[in-house]
């Protein structure tokens, strides 16, 4: 059985084997389809799209953020081009968040704008980056040149999601259970209960519903969507000093913002949060990252504004808040989180 949600033109198809089920191109007569794929697994699933999609073009990826960038989008662009693909046809984005990203981001801007569909094989890439319009490319700072713009269709296959190996997978459990900090009681008793047991499809589910609903009332971040960012202030920056992968980061990040949280807010669950983190293998410590360098990157956050550096704390659980907070308070919970002062 599948479940579906909208978000606005975007439907997301989750469920057991939907890759197999599911027609994935809703009108298979409709104009030309081009497949971006990464290597491994996705090439996989592209190929196995072939014997449904006989007419579709395909086009490899690099691997990994590789894929994340304007040189590759550029590529992408020429052979679009060179293959004829016009407003009326589609362009099919398999792998991780990377490769949704950058699909996302040449469907967007691509004679203004075509068809986009995506094929998450990552779990991180299903609750995260392909969930919720955002695209982008990395240039200086992770996305930091991007649209917003809705694939028409998303397809999230739990039994392939479940083969993942666990390092990969844990990528996918932090945001996960950040959605259930900010807004599901649900997926934190689910994780509480069940650790690394957890039933991968209704926790999948339920943390597309979290982003669906923040989304849907503020699809361009102009409000409520900044909520989705817990942990990412941090997170982001130590991805990038440490080049730790994103759900580790994020782990990480979410462990130094309850401790704001705590300091500002009175929040009480830092301990309970960093519990199901540490369940799911994932790190909790800043590995000896240089403070100066972590704060740089901190200051070129894109949720900074007019009035300084925001970021978003949680005064309870399903309590979030964006707040400006002093970046020496951020600092100091960095140190007291493994960063090393120089």
């Amino acid at each position: 059985m599948s479940h579906r949600i909208h978000i606005s033109e975007c439907e997301i198809v989750i469920g057991k084997g939907t890759i197999e089920t599911d027609p994935i191109v809703s009108d298979r007569d409709r104009g030309r389809i081009a497949v971006l794929y990464q290597p491994g697994k996705p090439e996989e699933v592209a190929r196995a799209l072939l014997d449904r999609l006989p007419r579709a073009n395909l086009f490899e990826l690099p691997d990994g953020e590789a894929a994340k960038s304007l040189e590759t989008a550029g590529l992408v662009y020429r052979w679009l081009n060179g293959i004829g693909m016009s407003r009326s046809d589609t362009v099919i984005g398999v792998g991780g968040g990377a490769a949704t990203d950058l699909t996302g981001f040449v469907a967007g801007t691509y004679l203004r704008g075509i068809e986009a569909i995506y094929v998450p094989t990552t779990l991180l890439g299903a609750v995260d980056a392909a969930i919720g319009g955002k695209t982008g490319v990395n240039v200086d700072g992770k996305n930091l040149v991007g649209v917003f713009s809705h694939p028409s269709r998303v397809v999230i296959d739990t039994l392939l999601l479940a083969e993942l190996p666990a390092p990969i997978a844990r990528q996918g459990h932090a945001e996960i259970i950040k959605a259930g900090c900010i807004g599901s009681a649900r997926i934190l008793d689910l994780y509480e209960t069940d650790g690394p047991l957890v039933d991968l499809n209704e926790v999948v589910l339920e943390a597309v519903r979290v982003k669906a609903d923040v989304v849907s009332d503020d699809w361009k971040e102009s409000g409520r969507r900044a909520i989705l960012n817990y942990g990412h202030t941090v997170g982001h920056a130590v991805e990038i000093a440490g080049n730790l992968p994103h759900g580790d980061a994020v782990s990480i990040g979410m462990t130094v913002a309850a401790a704001i949280s705590h300091e500002i807010l009175g929040f009480e669950g830092s301990e309970r949060q960093k519990t199901m983190l540490a369940a799911q293998d994932l790190p909790t410590q800043i590995p000896g990252l240089a403070l100066k360098d972590l704060e740089e990157l901190v200051v070129l956050d894109k949720k900074r504004d007019a009035g300084g550096l925001r970021m978003v704390l949680l005064r309870a659980f399903g309590d979030p808040v964006v707040i400006h907070v002093d970046p020496k308070l951020i600092s100091t919970a960095m140190v007291a989180a493994g960063a090393v002062v120089q």
